[in-house]
C-alpha cells in the first residue's frame, strides 16, 4: 500500500523528493495515520506541483499539469453522477421529490455538456500529440493508453452481454440469478478499473511526449469549460442529495462531485497565469 501510495506522486516531485519521501516513511512506519498523510500529500502535490527549470520550461510544465489535473478530476467528478442517480431515483428514496428528480437529470445534461467538451480537448491532444507519436513509432508515449482502450473493448462487450442476459431472462427479475449477478459485479469492476486507467494514461502520454506550450494552448482553455461543468454538477448534485437527505452513498456521490469541482478549480486558477504569458 505505501509503494501504491508514494507512486501516486507527480514524477516531478518523485524525481526531486522521492527517494527522501521513502526513507522518511521507512523511518516513521507505516501505520494507517502515515497511509492517510501520504494520500493527501499526493493529491496536495498534484493539485500545487512546483516546477524547477526555465521559466519558458516551467509554464510548458504549468500547463501540462494543469491539463492532466483537469482531466483526473473529470473522470473522478463522472463517477459522481451515476452514484447519486442510483441513491436517490432507484428506487425512490424518501425525500425525493419532483425538484430532486428533475436535479438528477440536470446533473446527467450537464455530464453529457462537459464530457463533449472534454471529447473535443482529447480529440485535440491526439491529433497534435499522439497521432505524431503513432506515425514516428514512439511506443513510448502510446503504450501507457493500451490498457484503458483494452478494458474499452472489454467493457463494451461486457455491456452487451449484461443486457443480453437480462433479456434473454427477464422472468426472474427483479430475483436474478447468483450467475447474473456475478456477472453485472464483474462488469462493474471492470467499469470502475476503465475509469482508473483512462485517468492515468493520459496524463502519463503527455508528460512522455512533452508538447510545446502552442499545442496545449487551445485543450487548455476547453479545460476552463470543463472545470466550469464540475463546478455545475457539485452544485447540482449537492443540491439534490441535501433535498432528499438521503443516506451514505448519495453523500459520498455529492463529496465526489466537490472533491473533483474544487481540484480542477485550484488546478485552473494557477494554470490561468500561465495560458496569460
Amino acid at each position: 500500500m505505501i509503494r501504491v501510495l508514494l507512486a501516486c506522486y507527480p514524477p516531478s516531485f518523485r524525481e526531486r523528493y522521492g527517494a527522501e519521501l521513502a526513507g522518511l516513511v521507512e523511518d516513521t512506519g507505516t501505520g494507517p495515520r502515515v497511509c492517510w498523510d501520504l494520500a493527501v500529500g499526493a493529491a496536495a502535490a498534484w493539485v500545487r506541483p512546483t516546477f524547477t527549470g526555465s521559466p519558458d520550461e516551467r509554464v510548458r510544465l504549468r500547463v501540462q499539469a494543469g491539463l492532466s489535473t483537469t482531466w483526473v478530476a473529470w473522470c473522478l467528478g463522472m463517477l459522481a453522477v451515476p452514484m447519486v442517480a442510483r441513491a436517490l431515483l432507484d428506487p425512490p428514496a424518501p425525500g425525493t421529490t419532483g425538484t430532486v428528480r428533475t436535479l438528477v437529470w440536470v446533473a446527467w445534461l450537464v455530464l453529457l455538456a462537459g464530457g463533449a467538451v472534454a471529447a473535443g480537448c482529447a480529440l485535440l491532444l491526439a491529433r497534435r500529440v499522439l497521432a505524431p507519436a503513432l506515425r514516428s513509432g514512439q511506443r513510448r508515449v502510446w503504450r501507457p493508453l493500451l490498457p484503458a482502450v483494452v478494458l474499452l473493448l472489454l467493457d463494451t462487450a461486457g455491456t452487451g452481454g449484461v443486457w443480453l442476459l437480462r433479456r434473454g431472462h427477464p422472468a426472474v427479475w427483479p430475483h436474478p440469478s447468483p450467475a447474473f449477478v456475478a456477472a453485472v459485479l464483474g462488469w462493474l469492476a471492470g467499469l470502475a478499473a476503465l475509469a482508473g486507467v483512462g485517468a492515468a494514461g493520459p496524463p502519463v502520454t503527455l508528460r512522455r511526449a512533452a508538447p510545446p506550450v502552442g499545442v496545449m494552448r487551445l485543450p487548455a482553455v476547453l479545460a476552463v469549460g470543463v472545470t466550469a461543468a464540475l463546478t455545475v454538477l457539485a452544485v447540482v448534485e449537492v443540491a439534490a442529495v441535501l433535498l432528499a437527505g438521503d443516506g451514505p452513498m448519495a453523500f459520498a456521490g455529492a463529496a465526489t462531485a466537490v472533491l473533483a469541482a474544487g481540484g480542477a478549480l485550484v488546478s485552473a486558477g494557477r494554470t490561468a497565469p500561465a495560458l496569460r504569458s
